[in-house]
């Protein structure tokens, strides 16, 4: 079962960072439109570093080597979620004031 849900995970994140960040350098589209589709990259990219640092548990022989990586990938999955959705929020904001103010 973790196998299956694992592969999704990534297999569904890695299409979505890369999709987000080939949307995201288009020509003329708007730059808070491109900063806020580069917010969603890193949020996907950050589930991918997580799940691989989750992966790093699934194994029988957990040695000092593995858990250290497998916190660190957690750490940088964290903080590339916790960053891509601050900035996903704060340019949407920013984005909806604009429309807003245009129309």
């Amino acid at each position: 079962m973790w196998f299956a849900t694992y592969m999704t995970g990534v297999i569904a994140s890695l299409v979505a960072s890369v999709y987000y960040s080939v949307t995201a350098r288009q020509r003329g589209i708007h730059p808070l439109v491109s900063r806020m589709t580069l917010g969603k990259m890193n949020i996907s990219l950050g589930v991918l570093v997580t799940l691989f640092g989750l992966n790093q548990f699934s194994f029988d022989e957990l040695d000092k080597i593995r858990i250290f990586v497998a916190l660190l990938l957690l750490f940088v999955g964290v903080i590339n979620l916790v960053l891509g959705t601050r900035n996903y929020l704060r340019y949407r904001a920013a984005w909806q004031a604009e429309v807003k103010k245009s129309s």
